[in-house]
């Protein structure tokens, strides 16, 4: 089956973070609309989401890829929502290419998830913005995130709903460390209008 293709033709500035929680969405003051976190919504959930309208406003987690980050979904399905390539898509991730600096020390952090945990996944977020996200591993609750530059991180437990609660604020400064050849899975966030790209028909 095929992936389903969005585009971002109205990425927003509005800070996710500032906006008052409505359930698992949130509500934005400056257009009145309710925003959806697609990372609570499954692959079905989220096209039923796109069925109703035309535009739909969203916070997308997008992996350098591509690809969205959605809920499990219990039936497995194999399609997948991608972001389609185009001037929507480099309009709304300008600000969130990073390119690591392979000359910089690089280092990991792990960590690990109690059992029973009604948290899903980890937040790490950079001094100056940058964000990366892992969802715990089934099993073991562990969650790594690893090639981190020197600095400042705010580390934060994600629940099913997008809630964030603060576990740690750290620097990193011991250039002395060995540095790792991994580097982390850049996530992209986007918070705006989203539709369906309708794939044209075949002759």
């Amino acid at each position: 089956m095929t992936d389903l293709q969005v585009a971002f033709p109205k990425p927003c500035e509005e800070a996710w973070e500032a906006m008052a929680p409505h359930g698992c969405n949130r509500h934005c003051a400056s257009c009145d609309k309710i925003i959806h976190d697609l990372a609570a919504l499954t692959f079905d959930e989220a096209e039923a989401l796109l069925a109703t309208e035309d535009e739909v406003c969203v916070r997308a987690k997008v992996s350098a890829d591509g690809v969205i980050a959605l809920k499990p979904s219990a039936g497995n399905t194999a399609r997948r929502m991608v972001a389609a390539a185009g001037a929507s898509l480099a309009l709304a991730t300008a600000a969130c290419q990073t390119v690591p600096d392979s000359a910089e020390p690089r280092f990991e952090i792990t960590g690990k998830f109690a059992h029973k945990s009604f948290y899903n996944s980890a937040k790490l977020t950079s001094a100056d913005g940058r964000t990366w996200s892992k969802r715990r591993e089934p099993g073991t609750g562990r969650f790594i995130f690893s090639g981190l530059p020197p600095g400042t991180y705010t580390l934060t437990a994600v629940d099913s709903c997008g809630d964030r609660s603060l576990v740690e604020t750290f620097t990193i400064t011991d250039a002395s460390v060995e540095a790792t050849q991994s580097y982390p899975e850049e996530m992209c966030i986007i918070v705006g209008a989203m539709m369906k790209v309708e794939r044209p028909e075949r002759a």
